[in-house]
């Protein structure tokens, strides 16, 4: 089954791509990915706190479950690089039937719910503002030149101004959503219009926008046109990729910190984009006892959210912490992981392994878990399948103390960036994300001529 899923993956990407030219300008420029998230299934509303009531008075029950009716979402992405020709893709992976976006604009996030004034833009669709976009479908927008990016005439002169700016993503909706494709765990807030309040997608005012929400709804990309040399750096696997327990609003995930690392290197050359979902697995479900975490786990979405990423040039892997809790042992585990970076290398895409931090103390787990994760360990480091190795394991773990059956965090990677700070033993804080983000080889990734697995035109 796991070998027929992957099959059918490597076919539909090399299909994909055999039928698409790749998309340059007379400066010889390609669509690269600055942002994305990863479908992860339709919002269900949450529980009855005071925090979750500003998102359940934005979506109040409805027939089939939470949905948006008439009002203006406006999600707050954090691009990875800059540019003034951008497009951003809407999502419906998981509705259940057709939703219509009247009006979408892009503009810079001032403040909250507030975009800087003189700075929304109207994105189009084939040349029109609405879209409707059918269950399961997911559509880019057309080019947009957003000149407000620009510090000068140079296509390439970007604004230094912009840097670690946030852009603002206002989603008109007229009437109904249906069931509403979402991110679970943004850890970053966005903000959302009071049902019936119409269209606010032009508006700069924070005041239109009453409610929030710490999830990511119907956008799933942006992409920035860039030099044909850019690097796209995807990062796949579960929590940890996500960025769980590091700090709300801030980008400290190891992704964010391996970026600000190439970006010292390299500068615009390289992007870093995650497609992280809490709860993943390297291999998928599919023997007898076998427990299904999420509605597809990453060798099932591959093609769609690694594949599918704009530019995609590498694929770092943090993937089998969660399998054998759901009784997939690492053989299976493994054979996955080889399986995904085979089509990679058919695809000339470069694959990164990063091995499994230790997770001795973990509630639930036992010698057979921590053996489970060092035979993946152990295959990472040295079977010679990945092009570059990222060793989170020895990075973290007790120094002093080599047996992978007794070895704990260190102390100061351990603690949790939360109001507590409290240990799981699965998860670090922004200083474990940091130690994290340290092992990546930068000079793996000195940007080099390609042809990309998503370089597509409009």
């Amino acid at each position: 089954m796991l070998r027929r899923i992957l099959f059918a993956s490597s076919i539909l990407a090399l299909c994909t791509l055999a039928g698409r030219a790749v998309a340059r300008d007379r400066d010889d420029r390609k669509w690269v990915a600055t942002w994305t998230t990863a479908p992860q299934n339709v919002f269900k509303g949450v529980g009855a706190t005071q925090t979750a009531a500003l998102v359940n008075f934005a979506f109040p029950p409805a027939t089939g479950g939470p949905q948006a009716v008439n009002q203006t979402l406006r999600m707050i992405v954090k691009p990875d690089i800059w540019g003034s020709t951008l497009r951003v893709r809407l999502s419906n992976t998981w509705g259940t039937g057709p939703i219509t976006f009247g009006r979408v604009t892009v503009g810079l996030q001032s403040f909250s719910g507030a975009t800087v004034a003189g700075t929304n833009r109207q994105v189009a669709f084939g040349g029109t503002a609405s879209v409707t976009l059918a269950a399961g479908e997911e559509r880019f927008s057309d080019a947009l030149h957003a000149d407000w990016a620009r510090g000068g005439d140079d296509e390439e002169d970007i604004s230094p101004a912009l840097e670690g700016r946030n852009l603002a993503i206002s989603m008109y909706i007229p009437g109904s959503s249906g069931p509403m494709t979402f991110h679970s765990t943004a850890l970053q807030e966005s903000f959302l219009g009071a049902p019936n309040s119409g269209d606010h997608s032009g508006d700069d005012a924070d005041k239109f926008f009453p409610y929030e929400t710490s999830s990511w709804f119907f956008v799933d990309a942006v992409d920035v046109m860039a030099p044909s040399d850019t690097r796209v750096l995807v990062g796949a696997g579960s929590s940890s990729v996500d960025g769980s327990i590091t700090t709300p609003g801030n980008n400290d995930r190891f992704l964010n910190w391996m970026s600000r690392r190439l970006h010292e290197a390299y500068g615009q050359h390289v992007s870093v984009v995650n497609e992280g979902i809490g709860g993943d697995t390297a291999a998928a479900p599919t023997q007898p006892g076998q427990i299904r975490p999420l509605l597809q786990v990453l060798p099932e979405r591959f093609s769609r959210d690694i594949l599918g990423v704009s530019g995609v040039t590498d694929v770092l892997f943090y993937a089998g912490t969660n399998d054998f809790g759901d009784h997939i042992p690492s053989s299976q585990s493994i054979a996955s992981l080889q399986s995904m970076v085979g089509i990679l290398h058919r695809l000339g895409i470069k694959a990164v392994g990063s091995t499994l931090i230790t997770n001795v103390g973990q509630g639930g787990t036992s010698a057979a878990t921590y053996t489970a994760h060092n035979d993946i360990n152990q295959y990472i480091l040295q079977s010679g399948v990945f092009d570059s190795l990222a060793d989170f394991y020895n990075k973290t773990r007790d120094p002093s103390n080599p047996d992978f059956l007794t070895t704990v965090l260190q102390p100061q990677y351990a603690t949790h960036s939360d109001p507590t700070g409290t240990p799981d033993f699965l998860h670090l804080g922004r200083a474990g994300a940091e130690a994290e983000g340290d092992t990546l080889d930068v000079g793996f990734f000195a940007p080099r001529p390609t042809s990309s697995a998503r370089d597509e035109g409009d």
